[in-house]
């Protein structure tokens, strides 16, 4: 089974559709290739882009392990870091 690339025209769509479900409204088919543009569309952030602005002994942290670094830092400097 042939799978339909990312750049499909619609026509494209039209007969890969076609030869899996045979006849179809060309009004579902168009909301069909709508809601393929749509999730092919939809992106996912990891934050790996932020991760790598960060020292490297501190890209593999969560957020939390970070944050308690960063307090656990500011107490040791003689500060003491309150919740905003």
């Amino acid at each position: 089974m042939a799978i339909l690339p990312d750049g499909a025209s619609f026509e494209e769509f039209v007969v890969y559709v076609s030869e899996r479900r045979g006849d179809v409204p060309m009004t579902e088919l168009k909301e069909l290739y709508e809601r393929r543009l749509r999730l092919k569309s939809v992106s996912i952030a990891t934050g790996e882009t932020m991760r790598a602005m960060l020292p490297k002994d501190e890209q593999h942290l969560t957020m939390r392990e970070r944050e308690k670094k960063v307090l656990a830092e500011a107490r040791a400097a003689g500060h003491t870091p309150e919740r905003a």
